[in-house]
């Protein structure tokens, strides 16, 4: 989303800092004593001042003082929303906006502005898409309303409209970097992946400075096999990545860059979610050959619900195996390195990416006691799971619901047993046996992964959308048969039908964005036929 600058076409015919004051905002009480006096065109540009030198909070006071001394000035109201914005309070915004929309509902910009604070402050979706519609209506030049279109009608399942959205953003400002990275966003749900990573790549030239554009691009690369150029520009996750900036932990030890490890010992950590670790930990051993082989040594850090398994099955290729999460209690260690990034640092390729599997190993007497306790159960045993983490920004569209699933198999449970892999799902369980679907729901007996890792092993096959337990399910060598929504994460690559991280999987994928009819039919199809045989 986009903010735009008061109401002027460019900050070029902003005027900056009058003379009078420039010589004094490093007080912002001379700020307060010059703003009653000031008009609204002269604040507006102290305003705009202010936060291009990076003082926003100085920004903020003087437009909200200027706005309680001119409390019925739809310019003074503006201003005071713009300069809360800039400086991060969205819901504050919100009032001086709603304030402004009483006084001028046409003011320009306004409504575009007002649509972003609400999204912001986790408001109201409906309200966010019926303000952005509104500026379009108001100004259908405003390249930055069509901008923010792109997301505010993908929100809304409206591909079509995203993508007319997408095409006047970059008629109208072929130069702006959001703009284009956005029309990425719309073409990557609609498939057009070489149109996308053209508009990605041209956003990283308008602005090589935003990491994020960068980001894009790499997921896009690693996406289409680009493993070499993807897992360099995704070294700009940290940053580029929403979910992750100012995620890094505090270390005062430096990333390893290369150096010779002689007499020194690697820490290489587990970062972002559950299903990342699970996919990255079979490059461990890789790096631990490449660490000896060096003469130094290896700790290993894990998230602790996921110690056990991991432990278990690869724990012996590190010198030290560790699940703490405090930075002041890790093992001593000379340099750090995040999971993700072992296949660009050790220049993994093709091949070299793709190690046997499997590669976790459940605990065997677990495994076995589930086995024993559904021997009883004669029936196909299919785990379902059927949405990722909730606040997952693509949740929306990777989700597939249980009630999906129990319209689809409803008719198969005299031949299948199906039993939930959600934890924490029991509303959804219940939602579905009251329509006559029934699913199993042991997951109040799982504490750890290793739990859900011993279950798994005791089915016949699991069904999943995309999230961990896809990735626990193929690094167990189960099968596991995956449905994927139209811009799925990169590690399922495009168009096939099989993975080459996980042998053991089968993919479905959407043919159409937000379309799961068919991808279910096909699953339903697939399933009957494994019964059968």
């Amino acid at each position: 989303m986009q903010i735009t600058s008061h109401d002027m076409p460019t900050l070029a015919d902003i005027p900056r800092l009058p003379a009078d004051l420039a010589d004094t905002t490093q007080s912002a009480s001379v700020e307060a004593q010059a703003a009653p006096g000031m008009l609204d065109e002269s604040v507006a540009a102290a305003t705009q001042t202010l936060i291009e030198r990076g003082d926003l909070a100085r920004a903020a006071e003087l437009a909200v003082m200027h706005w309680q001394q001119h409390p019925a000035s739809p310019a003074a109201a503006f201003n005071c929303g713009y300069a809360l914005q800039m400086a991060g309070r969205h819901a504050e915004a919100i009032v001086p906006y709603r304030e402004t929309l009483a006084l001028a509902p046409a003011w320009p910009s306004l409504k575009n502005n007002l649509a972003l604070a609400i999204r912001q402050s986790g408001g109201d979706p409906e309200l966010e898409h019926a303000f952005i519609e509104g500026a379009l209506d108001d100004d259908p030049g405003n390249a930055n309303a069509w901008t923010n279109a792109v997301i505010t009608r993908l929100d809304r399942f409206d591909l079509d409209g995203a993508l007319r959205a997408a095409t006047r953003a970059v008629t109208l400002a072929p130069d702006s970097p959001l703009a284009a990275n956005n029309a990425t966003a719309v073409l990557k749900e609609a498939q057009r992946w070489d149109e996308a990573e053209q508009y990605a790549q041209r956003a990283c030239a308008l602005d090589p400075q935003d990491l994020a554009h960068r980001h894009n691009l790499s997921l896009l690369r690693l996406a289409r096999g680009d493993f070499a150029s993807g897992w360099h520009d995704y070294e700009a996750r940290w940053h580029g990545a929403a979910e992750l900036r100012d995620t890094l932990p505090g270390f005062a030890q430096p990333r390893w860059g290369g150096e010779s490890l002689a007499g020194k010992t690697l820490l290489v950590w587990g970062e972002q979610g559950i299903g990342d670790v699970l996919q990255f930990s079979r490059y461990v051993p890789l790096l631990a050959q490449r660490v000896h082989r060096e003469g130094g040594r290896l700790v290993w850090n894990v998230f602790p619900q996921m110690g056990a398994l991991i432990e278990r099955s690869l724990g012996d290729h590190a010198d030290v195996f560790d699940t703490h999460t405090r930075v002041e209690h890790l093992p001593p260690f000379d340099y750090e390195l995040p999971l993700m990034s072992i296949p660009w640092m050790l220049g993994l390729d093709t091949d070299a990416l793709f190690p046997s599997a499997p590669y976790l190993h459940a605990d065997a007497a677990a495994t076995d006691a589930w086995r024993h306790a559904l021997s009883g159960e004669t029936r196909l045993k299919v785990g379902l799971a059927w949405t990722g983490s909730l606040t997952h920004q693509r949740n929306r569209f990777r989700r597939v619901g249980l009630e999906r699933y129990a319209d689809a198999f409803a008719g198969m449970q005299k031949d299948v047993a199906f039993y939930s892999l959600q934890p924490g799902a029991q509303h959804d369980v219940e939602a579905a046996k009251a329509t006559g679907f029934d699913v199993i729901d042991m997951t109040r007996e799982w504490k750890t992964l290793d739990d859900t890792a011993a279950f798994v092993g005791a089915l016949d096959l699991v069904v999943t959308v995309c999230t961990s337990v896809a990735h626990l399910s193929g690094a167990l060598g189960q099968s596991t048969w995956v449905l994927l929504d139209a811009n799925p994460h990169w590690v399922w690559q495009r168009d096939r039908r099989d993975s080459p991280f996980y042998p053991s999987a089968a993919l479905y994928r959407q043919r159409m964005f937000a379309d799961w009819r068919p991808v279910l039919d096909e699953v339903t199809v697939d399933l009957r036929n494994r019964v059968g045989r």
